[in-house]
């Protein structure tokens, strides 16, 4: 699925978030009005719901990011997927990918790109 097939999805321009708010080697969620969004290192955004059921990657707790820190894992049911592309690794993740968010970085901002 493409970012702009979401009905709801942020239109460029609008921020996600500070740059400086993103966690070394963490994640944030965030809400840009009713529309799921999970930031990484690098920084990455990718919508926040696990193409599997989607529920939120972060449903079940905080355990997002894999302990090898290369991977972003679904709290509800452990299928994994690459940090920086965003495709399926493990278990109900096979065969899947995350759909990404494209950004830029404008004046300290994490910003949806065109």
């Amino acid at each position: 699925m493409h970012y702009t097939d979401f009905p709801d999805a942020p239109a460029s321009g609008v921020q996600i978030c500070a740059v400086a708010d993103i966690p070394k080697g963490g994640f944030l969620a965030c809400m840009i009005g009713e529309f799921p969004v999970l930031v990484v290192a690098g920084p990455k955004a990718y919508v926040n719901a696990c193409p599997h059921q989607f529920l939120p990657l972060d449903h079940r707790g905080n355990e997002v990011i894999g302990a090898d820190g290369t991977s972003i894992l679904c709290t509800n049911h452990g299928a994994s997927f690459d940090l920086e592309t965003g495709a399926g690794t493990a278990g109900l993740g096979l065969g899947c990918e995350l759909t990404p968010i494209p950004t830029c970085i404008s004046g300290g901002d994490l910003v949806v790109a065109e």
